[in-house]
């Protein structure tokens, strides 16, 4: 009888399935075209340069070069003067990239020890260098950026280490909040480490996990970044070694009972800084302890990077203290040329994402002549000369294109920027532009451990990505989200095409239930009508242990989900959406086969798609029960 269901069932979907096809037959919108492959030519053969060849998405293939250490000539930092000995070696140390930019050709070394700065280091202008920490820590607490490179080309900074001083200014701490009886909107903060029990610990507040103190409390949510807001905090008091009383207007009275991780700071000053057209740049076994924001931020016409063996993450002698990383995203990687490698990296522990990779993008606000006004974020650049291209108020990519002649800051503090040629007049109020040659496309991401963090893994907004045999291990949030997200704030993402994501596992990723994989557009908290996302493919990958839905896809034309391996697994209660995959708005060609689910049928309701258009919805399901491809 139960067969006789099943198949009675599959009959009507295939037969629904079968129709809506026939009456969409003469509306099918095509797969979109694969994108031209990059293809560089091999690096001319030069006496102080290696390079690597990064072989990427669909026979794809770029080189990052890097100093051929034999080659170098060896100057130790003594000899401008830095020592373990000194207070702040920001000066002498700053001579020492000096004497870099003045002599192509160096290999700078410091000695295995610990040296304190105060202020930033800038290495501008350096060709054909290697930075040798020789396992050397470098001490701070300057908050803004601390080390920046500039206009530099083929240079390495390896084996060095980057410890905040935690002794001078704690950047977070575990707590319980507890409700205080008999007394109105009242909490105590109990500290796990009385030495952390400050007054000033309450600039973020994040649930976390009270077995672990590790970001991310299993299927819950609770969060505040109004630790400094008056109208918020009435009052804080220290009442005793290891507790801290809060009054506040009412807007924590659903705090008491949690654990917490509480943060004196965030979204400070970056760790290390790579602006200004850097190409052949490589950061190679560093280990980044601590930070009041991000830890690599990348942008500005940069290209051709490589970040190898990078541990981000409390320092593991103090990891049962120190609960805490960076205070924001550990790499963030905005309005870049491409052309990048990240892998056998450790990522853990920080205030928001593992990497974002994104390129700026401007919503129009005004045209008048050759003249737009267009509302964006810092990390937009656009130049005098530089091209941009144009999508319409839906996000439809356009064959528009103009020529910057001038930039500069509208009477109301908006960007604005002049062209050499007249706009069409389809190019109105709400269309969108973005640099044409700032795309960040063409990177690999491999090997990698994403873990214990407080938001997502992975935000993919730009082309031409290959993400495989990464580990991701209990993420807050999605592990891969692909998104065009324009919020007021920031505005990130210009489309992306062309991403492929496999043979990766994904372990109880999502704790608070949010879905593993997210995919789709948000202007302004709302999903825009477009493709904005091509091309997509995920494939041969594990998922286990899903608190949530496992996907929720949007704005996709060729999404392809096939050969990965589903376990629910019991680490999460089980729930109506648990597993689920969800393809809404804006989707069509959507692919589905060859997948596994360990624990539970393909037929069961725990499996199937949902989505606002009957054609996807019949496709995927009828492709599942099947367990043939068709959904489309």
């Amino acid at each position: 009888m139960k067969h006789l269901k099943t198949a009675i069932i599959l009959l009507c979907i295939v037969a629904l399935a079968a129709g809506c096809v026939a009456c969409a037959a003469f509306r099918q919108t095509p797969v979109p075209e694969k994108r031209e492959v990059l293809v560089e030519p091999v690096p001319a053969a030069d006496e102080k340069r290696d390079y690597l060849e990064v072989n990427g998405i669909g026979g794809s293939r770029f080189f990052i070069q890097s100093p051929k250490e034999q080659a170098l000539k060896t100057v130790p930092v003594s000899q401008f003067g830095a020592s373990p000995e000194n207070e702040d070696n920001a000066e002498a140390l700053n001579s020492a990239f000096a004497y870099c930019r003045e002599n192509p050709g160096t290999r700078l070394v410091f000695d295995s020890a610990v040296y304190c700065i105060s202020d930033a280091l800038l290495l501008e202008n350096i060709t054909d260098a290697l930075i040798d920490g020789n396992g050397a820590t470098i001490l701070y607490d300057y908050g803004s950026s601390t080390f920046t490179l500039r206009h530099c080309e083929c240079v390495k900074v390896q084996n060095l280490t980057f410890e905040w001083d935690w002794d001078n200014i704690p950047l977070g701490a575990t707590a319980r909040a507890v409700d205080v009886k008999g007394e109105k909107n009242t909490l105590d903060f109990i500290f796990d480490n009385p030495d952390f029990a400050r007054e000033d610990m309450l600039y973020a507040v994040s649930q976390c996990d009270p077995e672990t103190g590790t970001y991310g409390a299993k299927g819950t949510y609770i969060e505040s970044y109004d630790g400094q807001n008056p109208e918020v905090i009435k009052s804080v008091t220290k009442i005793s070694d290891d507790t801290i009383r809060v009054v506040h207007n009412g807007a924590w009275a659903h705090f008491g009972g949690n654990s917490y991780i509480l943060r004196s700071t965030a979204y400070g000053g970056s760790l290390i800084d790579i602006y200004e057209a850097c190409r052949d740049i490589t950061l190679d076994g560093l280990n980044l302890y601590g930070g009041t924001g991000m830890g690599v931020i990348v942008g500005e016409k940069t290209s051709h990077f490589r970040l190898n063996n990078i541990f981000i993450g409390p320092d593991p002698e103090k990891a049962d203290i120190h609960c805490t990383s960076l205070d924001a995203d550990a790499v963030h990687i905005s309005d870049s040329d491409g052309c990048f490698l990240i892998e056998n990296c450790d990522f853990s522990r920080q205030g928001d994402d593992d990497i974002n990779i994104n390129s700026g993008i401007g919503l129009i606000r005004s045209v008048s002549g050759r003249t737009i006004v267009f509302e964006a974020d810092g990390s937009m650049n656009v130049d005098e000369g530089d091209t941009v291209v144009f999508r319409d108020k839906n996000f439809n990519l356009t064959d528009i294109t103009a020529t910057v002649e001038k930039c500069g800051t509208s009477e109301d503090g908006y960007r604005e920027v002049t062209f050499s040629e007249d706009l069409p007049k389809s190019i109105v109020k709400g269309c969108f532009l973005f640099n044409k040659y700032n795309t960040g496309s063409n990177y690999v991401i491999r090997n990698n451990y994403f873990h214990e963090h407080r938001a997502r893994s992975l935000l993919l907004q730009t082309s031409d990505g290959l993400v495989e045999n990464n580990v991701f291990y209990k993420t807050t949030h999605n592990a891969i989200k692909i998104v065009m997200d324009i919020n007021g704030v920031w505005h990130e993402g210009t489309g992306a095409d062309n991403i492929t994501v496999r043979n990766n596992k994904f372990v109880e990723c999502s704790v608070i239930g949010t879905e593993v994989i997210e995919v789709g557009t948000k202007l302004l908290e709302k999903s825009n009508h477009s493709y904005a996302f091509t091309n997509i493919c995920i494939e041969n990958n594990e998922f286990s242990d899903i608190c949530g839905n496992l996907m929720v896809v949007n704005n996709v034309n060729n999404f392809v989900f096939r050969n990965n391996t589903v376990t629910l697994g019991n680490a999460f209660r089980n729930d109506v959406g648990k597993g689920r995959s969800y393809f809404l708005a804006d989707c069509v060609n959507v692919f589905i086969s060859g997948n596994t689910f360990t624990d539970a049928s393909p037929l069961s309701l725990v499996h199937t798609a949902r989505s606002n258009s009957p054609v996807v919805w019949l496709r995927v399901n009828a492709a599942i029960m099947r367990g043939k491809e068709g959904a489309k």
